[in-house]
């Protein structure tokens, strides 16, 4: 049936409010009198059901899809709801309040047509509780729970009933503190929206968003300075409204300026984590979620195996902890290493020093394949003592080396431990038992005679040695005998006026055992076996040979010595100078250069 009286429908009015209209203006008491009369009800009208619609559409003569633009469907208890194109959360929904702007309603009677009863009509959006204020008035809304027995749907029931209580509200304008937010949300409602990072969420999510960025926003003083009394919503809105850029940075900035432990990144976030955790298996969540998740990683040293949100897949920045629990390096060792780093930033605890990990990743990893003086001698088993011991005598050779004046402090490849173990592993006699047998160490005090030596002529094979079936490391089962000094000293073993034992020649030429086997090897020396009745044999080098080579060479560490300086500096020099060794060694092998090439560069040794 079409009803006597037909009203103008507003595009903002919800359908509900306007069929309480159409029923004062035809001069029914309440609206619900009128629906008593009608084959629909009030719940059908507002959540848009179409037999409803079409019953308003027959008393209005309204297009039921015009009706339609603002139904409010809702999605259970507890459940989001709809409006017009947006979606919003339970919390958002008026219930049984009476939201209205009360210079909205006045404006209403005063320029509306028809009867007065019928004029004021109710802006849909007025019902989401995230909506604070009026954009046309820039007021705030006003709030009134309606009694047990009234009908919220019924708003010209409600004007009529309150017209003085609305003029009295008229008078007392309470600013927004959401202006910007509350503008957007309206839109979001009329299906106005681009493509940016909060057009991308729900408008619920972004409402919600917005809050808890503001709350951070306030909880780190960052961002804009506004008014005093502007929400947290309008804050954060106003950053995540520029985009996903916009969110990025002032996060980051918060973090770099602070550079909080990664177990308190929850505390950095504020209220805002347990909003994400608490929402992370909801699908309209998901972008957001995704994105500070993306943002934590980026910008803290989060790495696989720890989880913020969800599991962290990938690492972009260490923490010096982190890189040490990863490298197993000494943490002053990363400080040194990561202190060239562009942005490299010292000053904070160990777990709130950041670095990139794309560019720290490969020095770390090159760092990694060597060893401390402490790790490589626990590795061989030796003390700090011996291992320093052989390492100044050349024996062991190491990377780096440095003391600042109160600990001495070297870096062994791993590679150079186990050549010294393979070696080891060459020229000695695998025994089961040590009966009759001493260590390296008691052979040493025994034959008063350096650690290194004794070292030294095991390589060499002047000492024979045992090792000690086992799992220990080499030097614990390493073993001689405590007579071995005397096979290579008897008078029928030494040298003569014509030759050198191998142990004179390390003398004359301030070298090592490895040395001389190299220069003999290159034909720089000249060199004959002696055999022994005992079996044993004994090298021996020409003394003119010798004598022919030191006049006509001198070690990188000879040169050294003599303009006291440092080898890796004098190395540099020469190359420089275009003068290199007679030959590049490895290992324990020292450098060696031709004094005539040294006096064409005007190097005086």
């Amino acid at each position: 049936m079409a009803l006597a009286v037909k009203l103008e429908y507003h595009a903002e009015e919800a359908p509900i409010c306007f069929v309480g209209r159409l029923a004062a203006a035809n001069g029914f008491p309440s609206l619900r009198k009128f629906l008593a009369h009608t084959e629909t009800t009030a719940s059908a009208i507002v959540r848009g059901e179409a037999a409803a619609l079409s019953f308003v559409s027959e008393w209005s003569g309204v297009p039921a899809d015009s009706l339609g633009a603002l139904a409010s469907e809702a999605g259970g208890a507890g459940m989001p709801w709809c409006l017009g194109r947006a979606t919003f959360n339970k919390d958002m929904r008026s219930a049984r309040l009476v939201r209205f702007c009360p210079d909205c309603v006045l404006d209403d009677q005063e320029r509306g047509t028809g009867r007065v009863v019928s004029r004021a009509f109710y802006r849909a959006w007025w019902s989401v509780r995230g909506i604070e204020g009026c954009h046309i008035h820039d007021r705030k809304l006003t709030e009134v729970a309606m009694s047990v027995d009234g009908d919220p749907y019924d708003f010209s029931q409600f004007v009529t009933d309150n017209m003085e209580f609305i003029r009295a509200e008229a008078l007392v304008a309470v600013p927004r503190s959401q202006p910007m937010l509350d503008r957007y949300l309206v839109d979001r409602v009329f299906g106005s929206s681009g493509a940016s990072f909060l057009d991308g969420v729900e408008a619920h999510v972004a409402a919600e968003f917005s809050r808890y960025l503001g709350e951070f926003l306030v909880l780190h003083d960052v961002g804009d300075r506004l008014p005093a009394g502007t929400a947290p919503g309008e804050r954060g809105f106003r950053v995540a409204n520029e985009g996903e850029n916009s969110i990025r940075n002032v996060i980051a900035e918060v973090i770099k300026r602070e550079h909080p432990r990664t177990k308190y990144a929850g505390g950095l976030l504020g209220k805002m984590i347990r909003w994400l955790r608490r929402n992370i298996s909801k699908d309209a969540y998901r972008p957001v979620v995704d994105l500070v998740q993306d943002i934590l990683e980026r910008n803290m040293p989060f790495g696989p195996g720890q989880t913020i949100l969800k599991p962290v897949m990938s690492r972009h920045l260490y923490c010096v902890n982190s890189a040490h629990a990863e490298f197993g390096l000494h943490k002053e060792r990363i400080r040194t290493l990561m202190a060239a780093l562009p942005g490299f930033r010292s000053g904070f605890p160990d777990a709130q020093t950041y670095f990139d990990a794309v560019a720290a990743r490969p020095i770390l990893q090159a760092a990694s394949v060597t060893f401390t003086g402490k790790e490589a001698g626990n590795a061989l088993g030796l003390s700090n003592p011996r291992m320093w011991d052989l390492i100044d005598a050349g024996i062991i050779e190491v990377v780096e080396k440095r003391s600042d004046g109160t600990r001495a402090y070297a870096r062994i490849r791993r590679a150079t431990v186990n050549e010294i173990e393979r070696k080891l592993a060459n020229i000695v006699t695998t025994v089961e038992t040590d009966e009759s047998l001493i260590s390296p160490g008691a052979a040493a005090r025994l034959w008063r005679r350096p650690f290194h030596k004794v070292v030294a002529m095991i390589f060499a094979g002047a000492l024979k040695a045992y090792l000690l079936v086992g799992d220990e490391p080499v030097f614990c089962r390493l073993r001689v005998r405590p007579d071995g000094l005397n096979l290579d000293v008897s008078p029928e073993a030494g040298g003569d006026e014509d030759w050198m034992r191998v142990k004179e020649v390390e003398r004359a030429l301030g070298t090592t055992t490895a040395t001389v086997a190299e220069l003999i090897a290159r034909g720089y020396l000249r060199m004959r076996s002696l055999h022994r009745e005992t079996g044993r044999t004994v090298k021996l080098v020409e003394r003119q040979s010798v004598s022919e080579f030191e006049t006509a060479h001198v070690s990188l560490s000879g040169i050294a010595k003599s303009r006291n300086g440092y080898r890796a500096l004098i190395k540099a020099d020469l190359e420089k100078l275009g003068v290199f060794p007679i030959f590049e060694p490895e290992g324990f092998i020292a450098r060696f250069y031709r004094r005539s090439a040294l006096a064409q560069v005007g190097f005086k040794v």
